[in-house]
């Protein structure tokens, strides 16, 4: 397998992880429930990235970067939810989704090269 992509793929889910987790320490107890929805995100994206990064089989690595969509999308909506509350500004809501575009765009990126790879081997 290629490590370029992959790496970067995962670099870019361990900044949106860090978002994440920087943005519920700012939320604290204030808005309990998005800073639980966010650490719980980025808990899943973090597992399933991990994941991904560790297995040498590509269908295994296809099923992990899937389960990264997940978290991504807990992410998202609690993000949004924080800022239809009040309890963040636009800079930061942004800053947040920047960082969620990024990864969802690599990942599928990772993906499609991956599915490319197995279909190639499966007819050898």
């Amino acid at each position: 397998m290629e490590t370029q992509p992959l790496a970067d793929c995962f670099a870019l889910h361990c900044s949106l992880v860090e978002h994440a987790h920087l943005l519920a320490r700012r939320l604290g107890p204030v808005c309990a429930d998005q800073s639980d929805r966010l650490r719980l995100g980025a808990g899943c994206v973090s597992i399933a990235a991990q994941r991904a990064l560790a297995t040498r089989d590509e269908r295994e690595a296809i099923r992990s970067w899937s389960e990264c969509e997940l978290g991504d999308r807990q992410i998202r909506s609690a993000t949004y939810h924080a800022l239809a509350l009040g309890r963040i500004d636009n800079f930061i809501y942004d800053r947040t989704f920047a960082a969620a575009i990024e990864a969802t765009r690599a990942r599928r990126d990772e993906m499609l090269r991956l599915r490319r790879r197995v279909r190639l081997l499966s007819v050898v």
